[in-house]
């Protein structure tokens, strides 16, 4: 049983600090050249971005006590970042409280986050797991094909473990239908919208039932996952009221 204890959610205005660095350049370019030569693509000068260790880094701080260890964190994204050669779940590892097991996923779209959460269900017996995800909105180089880009440079964090203040009762990632939801995730971040919401209602003690979802519009990943706030996910009863957080 996973519980959501802790969230922290941010909008990076800066371009990252490496990218700033004169020496990050020609690096950078070079090493973007030779991805993206297989596969038909001409790169963009390098020019901004964010990294998502930074941001994952600042949001660590934001949400994780030093007296907390994490057993377990998975960073999720979709937009590549803008420091390609480091394996950044790794080195999130090093600065996270606890050294905790990570894992990276992306190439999911808006599944990733979803996913995130399916990892962190699937190891019952740690005591605290740490779900980021992140979007950053600079790209290098031209979409070989449609897909949704972010406005902004955003993230969120959600601390889960064995206690908290809701109850993630399923995740689901399935291809189907668009899945319909009342409340709208914030224009320009299309991966990290709904965990965005999701991290606003934390704020809300009134006992419910949130169902978080959205559709990935190129891969076809329609998505759900239900989470029980307060009394309700305590007793399993209640008259609790339904909020839908997502997109079709």
């Amino acid at each position: 049983m996973l519980w959501l204890a802790r969230a922290a959610r941010r909008v990076f205005d800066e371009p990252a600090a490496r990218t700033a660095h004169p020496e990050h350049e020609p690096h950078f370019a070079g090493y973007l050249a030779d991805l993206v030569a297989p596969y038909g693509l001409t790169p963009h000068p390098p020019s901004g971005g964010q990294s998502y260790g930074e941001m994952a880094a600042a949001l660590i701080a934001d949400v994780v006590r030093p007296d907390e260890p994490v057993d377990l964190l998975v960073l999720a994204f979709a937009i590549p970042d803008v420091r390609p050669g480091r394996a950044t779940a790794t080195y999130l590892s090093h600065v996270c409280p606890g050294s905790p097991l990570a894992f990276a996923v992306c190439d999911q779209g808006v599944a990733a986050g979803f996913t995130a959460l399916r990892i962190a269900r699937s190891y019952p017996d740690l005591r605290r797991s740490l779900v980021i995800v992140v979007e950053q909105a600079t790209l290098h180089y031209d979409l070989p094909a449609p897909a949704p880009l972010p406005s902004r440079h955003a993230g969120v964090a959600l601390l889960c473990g064995d206690s908290g203040v809701a109850r993630i009762s399923s995740v689901l990632v399935e291809r189907g239908d668009p899945v319909a939801g009342d409340l709208t995730p914030p224009a320009g971040q299309p991966y990290t919208g709904v965990w965005w919401a999701l991290a606003g209602e934390l704020a809300d003690p009134t006992p419910r039932r949130v169902v978080v979802a959205d559709r990935d519009p190129v891969l076809g990943y329609a998505c759900s996952s239900t989470v029980d706030f307060g009394a309700l996910d305590r007793d399993g009863g209640g008259t609790g009221v339904r909020v839908g957080l997502g997109a079709a």
